[in-house]
């Protein structure tokens, strides 16, 4: 295989890889959803919220805030891995990273829970509370 055919294959892969993940990951209107479609979809939530929670545990963090310590931390690694479980939910290794993802996201919310007043908080904990019900679903059941 030369360099143009390797870079040709490598071509149609990257354009091939979104719209394969996104005919598994989206459902159309009025289709029945998968529990792995619904469990895909509630930890690319999560990670969105947890990306979110970041920024702000950040900037609280520079304020002065050293409370948010520990839930950055959190968020980091929730991040991490419900971007890895949402794409793996179709996977072989789907199990053992779902049974991860449930960990870290209870985890998380439990930590962002420490802080009822904060909105972003909120927000996070309740996301990562959906991931965790999503994923405990999914393990439930046959794929």
């Amino acid at each position: 295989m030369n360099r143009r055919q390797a870079l040709s294959a490598f071509g149609a892969a990257a354009v091939g890889v979104p719209v394969l993940g996104g005919l598994a990951a989206g459902a159309r209107p009025g289709q029945h959803t998968s529990h792995a479609d619904h469990c895909a979809q509630a930890c690319a939530a999560c990670m969105i919220e947890c990306a979110k929670d970041l920024r702000h545990c950040a900037q609280q963090l520079a304020a002065g805030k050293k409370e948010y310590q520990r839930c950055l931390e959190l968020c980091l690694d929730c991040e991490d891995l419900c971007g890895t479980c949402a794409s793996l939910c179709y996977g072989a290794s789907a199990k053992p990273v779902l049974e991860a993802c449930i960990q870290v996201c209870e985890a998380c919310a439990a930590e962002c829970e420490k802080f009822p007043s904060d909105e972003s908080m909120r927000a996070c904990a309740k996301a990562c509370r959906d991931c965790v019900t999503a994923c405990r679903s999914f393990l439930g059941h046959d794929r």
